[in-house]
């Protein structure tokens, strides 16, 4: 028997909510490329994290964030969430001279190389003149699994005790900046009901996505 109930994990994502502790992927200060969400659990504690791949540049400058915010009643942060530094470009390389882009850009993934050709990435003007969020989405596609949370990241945040049972590429995600939404609050949310409802029973089949998964940059970006 679990010492802990769907209500509990639900109380808890409110009040991160109102103290805005909880991630929006509509914010000013950064724009969102993907997220991911990952339940763990035991039958005394439980955690969720939900980890964004954003551009932060008055936080990183050109180079991607990936922010991790965490949940729970047994984590070893207490502070809302932590960054990590996956992806560096070495100095300059983002650099435009007389508006020109470098053909190739050399990018480092956790210590690892990749070379894109700048002519591949997809622009997005109407957002931008600069490259440095259309690379991103380009590295997002090719690299995502990478440049996302790995293992000793994720226990840093969550004891290794807890097991995983549950890790979500899409759902609907609380529009929590939004005050007139329906759903402002993370227990509104069909989704976020399910999740509690995975952490505190151990059965991951009590997820089901819907029509009204969202997690999407684009539906999210302050233009």
């Amino acid at each position: 028997m679990t010492s802990f109930t769907t209500d509990d994990i639900l109380n808890c994502l409110d009040k991160a909510a109102a103290n805005l502790d909880f991630p929006g992927f509509e914010n000013m200060n950064y724009d969102m490329a993907t997220a991911r969400l990952t339940g763990f659990r035991n039958n005394q504690h439980w955690a969720l994290t939900i980890e964004q791949i954003v551009s932060w540049y008055s936080f990183n400058g050109v180079e991607p964030v990936l922010m991790i915010y965490a949940f729970g009643n047994h984590l070893l942060i207490e502070e809302p969430f932590v960054n990590y530094f996956p992806v560096k470009y070495p100095l300059g390389e983002l650099e435009i001279d007389d508006g020109e882009i470098s053909e190739f850009i050399s990018v480092m993934i956790r210590e690892e190389e990749f070379i894109v050709n700048s002519s591949q990435v997809q622009r997005n003007l109407h957002l931008s003149d600069y490259i440095d969020f259309d690379l991103m989405l380009h590295l997002v596609d090719k690299y995502r699994a990478k440049m996302l949370a790995n293992e000793t990241e994720f226990r840093e945040i969550v004891p290794a005790e807890l097991s995983q049972i549950i890790q979500l590429d899409n759902w609907h995600h609380p529009d929590v900046y939004n005050p007139n939404s329906e759903f402002s609050v993370p227990s509104r949310t069909k989704s976020m009901q399910m999740i509690a409802q995975v952490l505190a029973s151990g059965n991951s089949e009590l997820y089901k996505s819907s029509e009204d998964d969202n997690v999407d940059w684009e539906k999210w970006i302050i233009k």
